[in-house]
């Protein structure tokens, strides 16, 4: 597996920007905050992560917007697998990476691999959704 979003298809999807820019923060940081979680040695850099959510205005995304957003942004993890998860370990560093192309800085990449083994029996991997806002 590559980092490279030309021969890594799971990257290249997370790299495709969402229409909704709400929808997109949420998305890139609910796959930050999912990748630190799965991935074997990856961790969050909540620094970061604050400094993103400040530019990005995430504290701002309210409402109705908010629950359409998050919507939007748990769609994409919709059919979210270990094949993904693994894909995606493999590019964490260059999604989130010191020098990362979706959000720089956000984790610090790992040894590239999920932390748990694949089953055959369930490869699907249940990613809890956003909370709605009311």
């Amino acid at each position: 597996m590559t980092n490279d979003p030309a021969a890594n298809y799971y990257v290249a999807q997370a790299m495709k920007p969402l229409d909704n820019p709400d929808a997109q923060t949420l998305r890139v940081v609910k796959l930050a905050s999912s990748l630190a979680t799965l991935c074997s040695g990856a961790s969050l850099n909540k620094k970061a992560l604050y400094a993103y959510m400040t530019q990005t205005r995430f504290a701002e995304i309210k409402g109705k917007a908010y629950n359409e957003a998050a919507f939007l942004a748990d769609s994409t993890f919709r059919y979210f697998d270990y094949r993904a998860l693994a894909h995606l370990c493999a590019g964490s560093a260059y999604l989130f990476g010191p020098n990362g192309h979706l959000a720089p800085g956000l984790l610090k990449a790992g040894k590239g691999k999920p932390k748990m083994s694949y089953d055959p029996e369930n490869p699907f991997i249940t990613l809890p959704p956003l909370a709605r806002r009311s």
